[in-house]
C-alpha cells in the first residue's frame, strides 16, 4: 500500500500560517519560496509538497508563531514609520 502525497494549495497554506491568500500569494512569488508540483485550471491553482512546505518553514517562526509573525509585523510598521518621518 503507497501514502498519498500531501498536497497543499494556497488556502491551506493561508489557513496553515493564519494569513491572507494574498499574502501567501506574495510568499510564493519570493525566489525561495518551492516550486508548486503542479497547477491545474489553466495555471491559476497551484498545489506543493507538504515536505517542501515544511522544508521552507524551517528559519521562518513567523510561519507557525503568531507571536513571532506579530513582532515581525511591528518591525515592518515601524520601519515605514521611520521612512516616512525621515522623508
Amino acid at each position: 500500500m503507497t501514502t498519498p502525497l500531501a498536497l497543499l494549495g494556497t488556502g491551506d497554506l493561508a489557513t496553515r500560517w493564519g494569513y491572507s491568500r494574498q499574502g501567501v500569494h506574495k510568499l510564493a512569488a519570493g525566489p525561495d519560496f518551492p516550486v508548486p508540483v503542479a497547477t491545474v485550471n489553466g495555471g491559476r491553482i497551484r498545489v506543493w509538497l507538504l515536505a517542501d512546505i515544511e522544508a521552507y518553514e524551517q528559519g521562518r517562526p513567523e510561519l507557525g508563531d503568531q507571536v513571532a509573525k506579530r513582532s515581525k509585523q511591528r518591525g515592518y510598521y515601524l520601519a515605514r514609520l521611520k521612512g516616512a518621518q525621515s522623508s
